[in-house]
């Protein structure tokens, strides 16, 4: 079989997590934590739609495949 690749970077993964400051407190990491978690869930079932599949994650990058067309 036949496959098309896609490398994205991981912080293209996590959709709504721009926020970079430490957090201070159980609460805030939970907070955090849960946001990017929902990101990431948004973005891979946003790319499963289009038939992409989470091979590896490597360093900086996401490796996705789907078979060719």
């Amino acid at each position: 079989m036949k496959w098309d690749y896609k490398v994205v970077s991981v912080d293209s993964l996590f959709q709504g997590s721009n926020d970079h400051d430490i957090a201070v407190s159980k609460e805030a990491a939970n907070s955090r934590r849960t946001t990017a978690i929902e990101g990431m869930e948004k973005t891979l079932k946003d790319l499963g739609k289009d038939s992409w599949e989470l091979v590896s994650i490597i360093g900086d990058f996401g490796i996705f495949k789907k078979p060719a067309n």
